[in-house]
């Protein structure tokens, strides 16, 4: 028996049979890469031509024979280049056809795959209209039962997904049209608000034209019509307006008595003011002399308060019919 295990021990190991994917790994045998070349030979007869360059100081009249060395030394380079590239070719040509050939498996799977995508995809478009036609059945059917027929409602995304659930989707569904309910409440009440408060204003209208005995048009309340001013000082906006406008017309109604008053008082002068009687006829008689005419000049300071200013006028104005005044 001890035999036995020697001889199993001495055995190399069992190679096992690869499984699944790692059917599939590549086996490759790549030579390590090791590149020998003449480098210290070319590098020191590289160093002997160029040591008589490196420290060599151009006169003017060497620049003919100078530009004749700087063409060659172009030649070397591209030779030393070209060599390079030839070399890195021939090394890179086993890496690039090995790419190519990788390549070209990859793209035999990747093409199957998308035949098989495809046709997955095509029965995914078939699942995803019927489910598109459920929800949009379960919609109407919600919107039918609340009473919101005419509510456009779009079909979300994640609603079409397979992992969402009926009572999840329902709910969702509730929401939506719960929200909608609410906000047409809400501009409903907001409607007969703004209704409420154009009859409140009418009616304050009315009532103050009654109070001081003349209306005012809507259009000079517009601001009082905004909700963002409660009907208490709405109406009292409204009142101080009409007691604004009351004491100008009080006050136009008053200048306009003075005016008459004075205007009444001087008509009233000037009927006071006697009318001279009219002159005897003046009969010349042959040879009598004719006396010149006799002029009196009388000086009047006259005070008067602004507002018979056009009394006084009328009073000059008559002045001047009779007589040459001078106002200083």
């Amino acid at each position: 028996m001890t035999q036995t295990a020697e001889i199993l021990e001495a055995l190399p190991p069992v190679q096992m049979q690869p499984t699944g994917l790692a059917q599939f790994d590549l086996a490759v045998t790549a030579t390590p890469l090791v590149i020998n070349w003449n480098r210290d030979a070319v590098s020191a007869l590289l160093d002997a031509t160029l040591e008589q360059y490196e420290k060599l100081v151009v006169q003017e009249e060497d620049v003919p024979a100078i530009k004749s060395e700087m063409a060659g030394l172009n030649k070397l380079r591209d030779r030393l280049d070209n060599a390079r590239k030839e070399i890195t070719r021939q090394i890179a040509g086993p890496l690039e056809a090995f790419d190519a050939e990788a390549k070209a498996l990859v793209a035999r799977v990747v093409e199957v795959r998308e035949g098989l995508n495809r046709q997955v995809k095509e029965f995914e478009r078939r699942d995803r209209e019927g489910r598109h036609q459920s929800v949009q059945f379960v919609i109407d059917a919600l919107k039918n039962s609340e009473g919101v027929p005419e509510l456009d409602i779009p079909i979300k995304e994640p609603w079409l997904n397979k992992s969402i659930k009926q009572a999840q989707l329902h709910a969702e569904i509730q929401n939506i049209i719960l929200k909608h309910k609410q906000d047409k409440a809400a501009a409903e009440q907001l409607e007969r608000a703004r209704a409420d408060r154009a009859t409140m204003v009418e009616a304050a209208l009315k009532a103050k034209a009654e109070e001081y005995g003349f209306s005012l048009p809507m259009g000079k309340f517009a601001p009082c019509l905004s909700l963002d001013i409660t009907s208490e000082e709405a109406a009292g906006v409204i009142g101080q307006v009409f007691a604004a406008e009351a004491s100008l017309r009080e006050q136009q109604a008053k200048d306009k008595a003075a005016r008459e008053a004075a205007a009444e008082e001087a008509r009233q002068t000037r009927q006071a003011v006697p009318t001279p009687p009219p002159a005897a006829p003046f009969i010349e008689e042959d040879d009598f002399p004719t006396a010149p005419p006799v002029t009196t000049t009388l000086i009047l300071s006259v005070a008067y308060e602004p507002a018979r200013e056009q009394a006084v006028q009328e009073l000059l104005a008559q002045l001047r019919s009779v007589a040459t005044v001078t106002v200083m």
